[in-house]
């Protein structure tokens, strides 16, 4: 049974509302009575008016709007910039790319461009301007709804503080009474400068780009301090629609909505006319796209370590990552690379026949995937050998289809690079670089099988010195001197210096079959030019927050690997081999073209088959290293060697880091190194003569002595053995004759 309010008399009803209606026409016949119908209209209808925004303004925020205290406290993600030595960006890490600056780092221009054409009468207004929303309103009704809004730029910072509490997206009364509400106590608390900063830190430019500091960065690669009047023009036209007026995107559309700003910018009086003509005429210009990012290898490196270092923060809170890579560095060692690499696939260096990278680009299809890079890969580091700081990486030949890091997760065999630490272990045990050491065949046990290597030119050299084989990289001499001073000493000097991979008891070890990490196989030669400190390699020089302050300062404790004049008697020795031995095409004027007056040291490396090719070397101010192979081990080409691959990367590299410099000034010779007479393997005492000066380690001279020559016994043999009878020798007892037993005047007569 319905209760009596939910009864109801349809024909009752029709004829209140015509006794209704007719009254009111009854009254609105009557002057007197139409005036009080009027006011009583007005009135209620202002009064519903007040109440709808008095119940607007009050529920608008309930339990959900931040208030201008949130604002105060507000801390925006912000990317963190990885710089170079010079304090251009390599690259970032973001949730949202933004870094914040202070307004008063920007020229007047580009802030007033903003405030030109998005909010003409900032300065005036207190959060809200009504001049404004009723010329929207207007311009809304005469071309239609979607045309200009009366959101002032305090409104704007709210809803882009706070995007989630003020939906762009909705189109609601409460949204807007909300943001109006927040951009009035905004004015009572905040100057319109801090405002207007906050504003410009935050707006979204598009490309990703929050802020006026990223947008520069992003469409004309400079600072916001930087921009020139038409560029702050252009990205003053952006907040209207980001991705509309993409200056990458819709070129036309951006240089249109350009032109608008800079009018409205002369009827601001913060230009002229005359400025405003001629940038309508100028085309917009547009920094070349920068890609992901400057040294993506290295940039990618830092991420990975400085990701277990942060965490979060490393994406949000806006940190300066300062890095010692010299971007000119960084850029020969690219180039130089890929020329290198181009020039072997095409045959400059004999017949190739493996897969190349421009045939395997264009067979790619439009966003496909690449699992591996079959082509011709390599690497390029560049250290500070006394810090270990790097100053140029390239880790492999293209990161957009690799991001595999050659340089510091592959594993590769050091082929010959490796003997450096077999020579320099002997050096501590006692060897010397002019000692004799024979380079014969060689016949080496393993098991029930045996070994017989060989030279990589398939000769033998005989009996040879120290510093003779190692110029010419002879493997013979090199696994005879690692057996003498044992795999265990070898492995010791090897692990002090940085290697730490495993580094087995076989034999080929000692010509470099054992697997390394190249970047620890090059960051290792650096204690042969430092002196003997062992390095580690260091992508980071401090790390500090957007306040300049410094949070982290990396300084690993020195080491040593090796006595300072074992180190240097190294450099000397591998001298030679840049000079005139494997690696002398570093100095060939035709192929590298460094000059003598550089000093340099190195070592060619080259594996069975063909299949790696190295070459490590340095200067007394820069290492690098240079690796050349496929990602999956094959040979590279017939013939190919380290000496005449790497070699020529590693040159140009170095050359123009010397282009227009003073030459270093060669290594020191330190006080450990000592002179003695030498011979046959035995160190000479000082009151013995003759033998030749060489050179040792003060600490690991042999005992010196004298041996005292006695000559050998003769022996001689019977030249006429026919003949019969006794020979006569030298030296043999007279034997007796006749006369010997007649007594002298016996026999002679009386006269």
């Amino acid at each position: 049974m319905a209760t009596p309010w939910m009864r109801f008399d349809r024909n009752l009803w029709r004829e209140r509302v015509r006794d209704g209606w007719g009254r009111l026409r009854g009254a609105w016949g009557n002057r007197q009575e139409r005036k009080i119908v009027v006011g009583l209209a007005l009135l209620a209808l202002t009064s519903c008016g007040t109440g709808g925004v008095v119940a607007a303004w009050t529920r608008a925020c309930a339990g959900t709007c931040p208030t201008a205290e949130n604002i105060e406290n507000f801390a925006p993600r912000q990317a963190s910039l990885v710089l170079d030595a010079r304090g251009g960006v390599l690259g970032q890490f973001y949730r949202e790319r933004r870094t914040l600056i202070d307004i008063d780092s920007l020229p007047p221009h580009v802030p007033m461009a903003f405030v030109a054409i998005e909010d003409r009468r900032f300065f005036e207004h207190q959060g809200v301007d009504p001049i404004r929303i009723i010329a929207a309103v207007r311009d809304n009704i005469i071309r239609g709804w979607g045309g200009p809004g009366g959101s002032t730029i305090s409104m704007q910072l709210a809803r882009n503080l706070f995007p989630q509490q003020l939906p762009a997206s909705e189109t609601s009364v409460r949204r807007k009474v909300a943001e109006i509400k927040l951009a009035m106590e905004m004015e009572r608390r905040f100057d319109k400068r801090h405002i207007l900063e906050l504003y410009l830190n935050h707006i979204y430019l598009g490309a990703g780009a929050y802020g006026i500091e990223a947008a520069a960065r992003t469409y004309f690669g400079k600072r916001a301090k930087d921009l020139t009047y038409l560029e702050a023009a252009t990205l003053a036209g952006l907040p209207q629609a980001p991705t509309g007026y993409n200056p990458r995107q819709h070129p036309d559309r951006a240089e249109r909505r350009r032109n608008v700003v800079l009018q409205a910018m002369v009827e601001a009086r913060i230009i002229t006319q005359a400025q405003a003509d001629e940038g309508k005429r100028t085309p917009l210009a547009l920094s070349p796209p920068g890609g992901a990012m400057a040294a993506p290898y290295f940039v990618e490196a830092v991420r990975r370590q400085l990701e277990d270092q942060f965490g979060e923060l490393l994406y949000t809170g806006g940190l300066r990552i300062h890095t010692a890579i010299d971007p000119v560095l960084q850029r020969t060692a690219e180039q130089s690379l890929e020329d290198q690499l181009r020039a072997i696939e095409r045959g400059t260096y004999g017949g190739f026949r493996g897969p190349t990278y421009e045939r395997f680009t264009a067979g790619l299809k439009p966003g496909e995937a690449v699992t591996h890079t079959p082509y011709l890969q390599g690497i390029v580091v560049v250290l500070d050998p006394a810090t270990g700081l790097v100053r140029a990486m390239v880790g492999g030949r293209d990161f957009r289809q690799s991001q595999f890091n050659r340089a510091t997760q592959a594993v590769r065999q050091p082929g010959s690079s490796f003997k450096p630490f077999v020579y320099a272990a002997s050096l501590e045990h006692g060897k010397s670089p002019n000692q004799g050491i024979s380079d014969g065949p060689l016949t080496i046990n393993i098991g029930a099988e045996s070994w017989s290597p060989k030279n990589y030119d398939g000769t033998y050299g005989g009996w040879t010195t120290l510093r003779s084989a190692l110029r010419n990289s002879r493997n013979l001499a090199t696994i005879r001197l690692g057996r003498e001073t044992g795999i265990e000493n070898v492995r010791a000097l090897a692990k002090r210096a940085g290697i730490d991979t495993r580094i087995p008891g076989y034999p080929s070890v000692y010509i470099g079959s054992a697997g390394v990490y190249p970047l620890d196989m090059m960051a290792a030669y650096a204690s042969f030019g430092n002196g003997g400190w062992k390095v580690e390699p260091r992508y980071v020089v401090r790390v500090e927050n957007h306040r300049g302050e410094v949070l982290w300062e990396p300084s690993p404790p020195p080491t040593r690997a090796m006595e300072p004049g074992v180190a240097w008697i190294m450099t000397d020795m591998m001298r030679e081999v840049v000079d005139r031995g494997t690696g002398y095409l570093v100095r060939d004027p035709s192929v590298g073209g460094l000059s003598y007056d550089v000093p340099a040291a190195g070592k060619t490396g080259t594996t069975n088959d063909n299949t790696d090719l190295w070459f490590v070397g340095y200067t007394p101010e820069l290492l690098a290293g240079v690796w050349i192979g496929f990602d999956t081990p094959r040979p590279v080409m017939a013939g190919a060697t380290g000496g005449t691959l790497a070699v020529p990367v590693w040159a140009r590299v170095m050359r123009r880091a010397y282009l227009g410099r003073r030459p270093p000034e060669p290594w020191r010779r330190p006080a450990d190194v000592v002179t003695r007479r030498v011979s046959g393997g035995t160190v000479l005492s000082a009151d013995c003569g003759g033998g030749t000066p060489d050179l040792f380690a003060a600490r690991h001279v042999p005992e010196a002595s004298c041996p005292r020559y006695e000559p050998p016994t003769p022996v001689f043999v019977d030249p006429t053995p026919e003949l019969p009878g006794r020979p006569v020798f030298p030296g043999q007892p007279r034997v007796p004759r006749p006369e010997d037993f007649v007594t002298p005047g016996e026999g002679q007569r009386e006269r």
